[in-house]
């Protein structure tokens, strides 16, 4: 048991002896004392009251400027939220006017677009017109010549023999094939033969009778030929249309 330690004894504190405070012959009392490592003031005294908070300090001579500092802060700070205000109220009535100038541009456009796709029909309507005009004169002209070609072309159908070997006489028929070719030249087509199917939009019906050869409905003869440019029917061949075989 060489490692035992007895228990430890409380500690007491003797009042040391003052003259008149404890009779002649007394000894002195032993006052218990608590363990001064418990929770005890300085040199044994119990807890001690919390220090009160140390009082503020007095102001100095630099609180009027800071007070004048924090004036022309606000102040500033206030001028600046109206200036924030006012740029946000201009950049609302910009936003409106770039979406009434946007909208008046798209309305501009699409007036362009309509106006140029006006102008593009107008100009084919133009030029057809002016293709139909063009066209139409040319076969007003050529229904004032056909007449001629076919009051030539029946005087050598009828040539007198008395004619016939003349150079002068000779040279007409070459005449009629210059005018013929001239006229095809021009897109001018000749229309009307014998055996074709009758077409009332080409054909103009003189006689329907019967003729040997032809079936119902064909051209049997061709009194006077009929002449066509493009689409367009300059004078309709009249014929003798057949009513059956005889």
């Amino acid at each position: 048991m060489a490692n035992y330690l007895p228990p430890r004894r409380p500690y007491y504190r003797y009042p040391q002896g003052e003259p008149g405070r404890y009779p002649p012959g007394e000894p002195p009392r032993r006052i218990p004392v608590e363990d001064p490592r418990g929770a005890v003031g300085p040199r044994g005294r119990g807890p001690q009251e919390p220090a009160a908070p140390p009082p503020p300090p007095a102001p100095g001579p630099q609180a009027p400027a800071l007070a004048v500092q924090v004036e022309a802060l606000s102040a500033k700070v206030d001028e600046l939220m109206n200036t924030v205000a006012e740029q946000e109220k201009a950049l609302a009535a910009a936003h409106e006017a770039v979406a009434e100038q946007q909208g008046k541009a798209e309305s501009y456009l699409d007036l362009a677009q309509r106006t140029q796709a006006d102008f593009v029909n107008y100009k084919r309507r133009a030029e057809r017109e002016r293709s139909d005009e063009a066209q139409a004169a040319r076969a007003d002209l050529l229904g004032h010549i056909l007449p001629a070609l076919d009051d030539l072309e029946r005087a050598l159908e009828h040539e007198p023999d008395e004619l016939r070997g003349n150079p002068w006489a000779d040279g007409l028929p070459l005449v009629a094939r210059q005018v013929r070719l001239a006229l095809a030249r021009a897109g001018v087509e000749r229309i009307g033969a014998e055996g074709d199917v009758f077409d009332p939009r080409e054909h103009e019906a003189v006689a329907y009778q019967p003729q040997a050869g032809f079936s119902e409905g064909q051209v049997a003869h061709v009194a006077r030929p009929g002449y066509r440019l493009g689409d367009r029917i300059i004078r309709p061949a009249q014929v003798v249309v057949a009513q059956g075989d005889a």
